[in-house]
């Protein structure tokens, strides 16, 4: 729904503003993690996490800055992106292009405006009641985007989601990551991990950092630059768009 923009490039660093759906700027500087930007509207400036940036061609920024634009009226706004069939949450105040028989294009993706819909959970033959309340529970939360210490759809952080998904099925995890690696039974490999598993990934320094929830095989739930689907293998987590591994895997645990 809203990105979050810092006084410095940190996690913990204080969230100056936010940017909403459609919203567009200018990168003024760059680091491995964020980038710096200024606002198009007001020339706000702030720190944004590389994971939340999507460039545009000054071609496309051009378009984008030129073309009729609608502003979202209605306190929600739900908007399906037609490849991944992803629904996105927008709030009131979000801009985008203005769409031509429910359908627009942004940032090189094209989205259809829809009403609100029960999300379709991926089916899986087997589950217990705890897996499927879980897994449709964690579900609701695809796509919302990361914030640090958020523990909403409107923003969350890794360790946050964990702890929200858990609450639905009765269990009641601490915190952070680093204090849920402590509870729950190793799993040996990650062939043997099953829906529901939670998975934790280690900086260089051995600490644990991320943690995440198996979906399905070889697959991970998590809130990383919002919540989304990923590879999990030996190694890690494995982002498909970006061709590389974003974090490396320490342990999962089972929980029940």
């Amino acid at each position: 729904m809203a990105a979050a923009l810092r006084a410095e490039p940190s996690h913990t660093a204080e969230m100056v503003s936010q940017l909403l759906f459609g919203e567009s700027y200018a990168v003024i500087e760059e680091l491995p993690e964020w980038v710096k930007i200024r606002t198009d509207d007001c020339g706000y400036e702030g720190w944004l996490q590389r994971k939340q940036f999507v460039p545009l061609s000054d071609e496309e920024h051009a378009s984008l800055q030129s073309q009729p634009h609608r502003i979202v009226d209605t306190l929600f706004q739900f908007v399906r992106d037609q490849q991944s069939h992803i629904p996105t949450l927008l709030c009131i105040g979000a801009r985008l292009p203005e769409p031509e028989e429910g359908v627009f294009s942004l940032a090189g993706r094209t989205f259809k405006l829809e009403p609100a819909a029960p999300l379709a959970v991926p089916h899986h033959e087997g589950l217990t009641e705890q897996q499927d309340r879980l897994l449709a529970f964690a579900f609701q939360y695809l796509n919302a985007p990361y914030l640090w210490g958020g523990r909403t759809p409107a923003g969350i952080d890794c360790s946050g989601f964990s702890q929200m998904a858990f609450r639905s099925i009765g269990i009641n995890l601490p915190r952070d990551a680093s204090r849920q690696v402590e509870l729950g039974t190793p799993v040996d490999f990650v062939d043997e991990a099953r829906i529901g598993d939670l998975a934790f990934f280690g900086n260089e320094e051995g600490r644990i950092i991320h943690v995440g929830i198996v979906c399905g095989h070889r697959q991970i739930l998590h809130a990383s630059g919002h919540v989304q689907i990923n590879t999990l293998d030996d190694t890690g987590i494995f982002h498909a768009p970006s061709g590389k591994y974003t974090h490396s895997l320490r342990i999962i645990k089972r929980l029940f």
